[in-house]
């Protein structure tokens, strides 16, 4: 054992004055909150962007891949198809989940009371179905085979506005070969995701009924979509995806798509990174004050130690383990809140939202360890490193004055 820390672990153990006493536990209780504003902060941001970014997946996928043209996907002549080839080497790619065919046609849903535009989004049994019946409200998804009836998935939103029932049949129109054709289907559920431009417009459906009204060959589709296994793959995963497929295809990344809301959650970052400084700032500054209280009350003590010949850097490193006992107390009780508090609003969901506004109807919450590891670590070493400036006030203690009074 040092003798630094020594001296420090017997500080820790000699009760402080009165006077003391209750700064130090202000400083332990201002490291807690800080640490445990940052790490929810965190939790919530993460677990924020995590969701929307599934729900964009849910409807558009990870990755498309498109026929090569300038036109729309939704246009007649972008049409395209996979080869057996191509869509195993896709399959084979390590970050890839599930890669399906999707056949989508713009139309317009109208009843007596009003009309919506709509995209149909018609898909076969190799879908992926998992998001769309995890927000089902109401009834269940579409039966896809061809001796169902023709079933159809409607938004929340479309329901209330063109005041749609369960099992209801609806008509929409669809714009082919320069005139209108008219399909009706039976509404056999209802989904709500929050995320309103996607709920007022995407209705879901078998591919095969589509391809029926639009006179489509069945290996004919739209586009396919790519499901990834972690959405941080999604660079490499479209890089490896583009050298695979052929010249006359295209691939379109989910952040392609949707630029502007990959571009207002990237925008969120910078206030957690600006609530994590104001954070450190609080903590430096009320650690600071106690350093520096610590020293005028120790003056005897140091003055003692510097009598019997100690360095001033011994002396300094006494004080940073009694602050950095501090610090690591008030660091482990902010961690035992957040992730606490953390822990009952994932699995209780006490904070709701509204779900018009935020897309989800209670805060969200991702712990992530390396996280929780990264802020504890990064609270600890930037407070112990700011600290040395108040430290060296020892230089400046006379032990000659400071033991000539009691």
């Amino acid at each position: 054992m040092n003798f630094e820390y020594y001296v420090a672990k017997r500080l820790i153990k000699h009760k402080d004055k009165n006077f003391t006493r209750p700064i130090i536990r202000i400083a332990q209780i201002t490291i807690m909150l800080s640490v445990a504003v940052m790490l929810i902060s965190v939790s919530v941001l993460q677990g924020f962007k995590k969701e929307i970014k599934s729900k964009i997946a849910g409807f558009s996928s990870h990755i498309q891949i498109t026929q090569y043209s300038t036109n729309a996907v939704l246009e007649d002549n972008s049409l395209m198809s996979l080869s057996s080839l191509e869509k195993q080497q896709i399959l084979n790619n390590k970050n890839v989940k599930t890669l399906y065919p999707v056949f989508s046609r713009g139309g317009v849903l109208i009843n007596k009371e009003d009309f919506q535009g709509v995209i149909c989004k018609g898909v076969d049994s190799s879908y992926d179905k998992t998001f769309f019946t995890d927000n089902i409200v109401e009834g269940k998804f579409p039966s896809l085979n061809k001796e169902s009836k023709q079933e159809i998935l409607v938004s929340k939103t479309i329901k209330d506005k063109l005041k749609i029932k369960l099992n209801d049949k609806i008509k929409i129109y669809f714009y082919v070969n320069n005139s209108y054709r008219a399909k009706n289907f039976y509404v056999s559920g209802v989904y709500d995701t929050g995320l309103g431009e996607y709920d007022e417009n995407f209705l879901v459906c078998d591919m095969s009924v589509l391809k029926n009204i639009f006179s489509v060959e069945d290996d004919m589709f739209s586009c396919y979509e790519v499901m990834l296994k972690d959405f941080s793959s999604l660079r490499k995963a479209s890089q490896e995806i583009y050298y695979t497929i052929g010249q006359d295809k295209s691939i379109m990344p989910i952040t392609d798509l949707e630029p502007n809301l990959f571009s207002w959650l990237n925008l969120l970052d910078s206030n957690v990174v600006m609530i994590i400084l104001v954070m450190i700032l609080v903590s430096v500054v009320t650690l600071s004050s106690i350093m520096l209280i610590m020293i005028f009350e120790k003056k005897k003590m140091i003055g003692v130690l510097k009598s019997f010949g100690t360095k001033n850097a011994s002396i300094i490193k006494i004080f940073l383990y009694k602050i950095g006992y501090v610090i690591l107390y008030g660091i482990l009780l902010g961690n035992v809140f957040a992730i606490g508090l953390e822990l009952i609003q994932k699995y209780f969901h006490i904070i709701s939202l509204d779900k018009a506004s935020y897309y989800l109807s209670t805060v969200p919450i991702n712990i992530n360890i390396l996280h929780i590891l990264l802020i504890n670590m990064g609270v600890f070493v930037v407070c112990l490193i700011c600290l040395l400036l108040p430290a060296r006030s020892i230089n400046k203690i006379n032990p000659v004055k400071n033991l000539s009074f009691d």
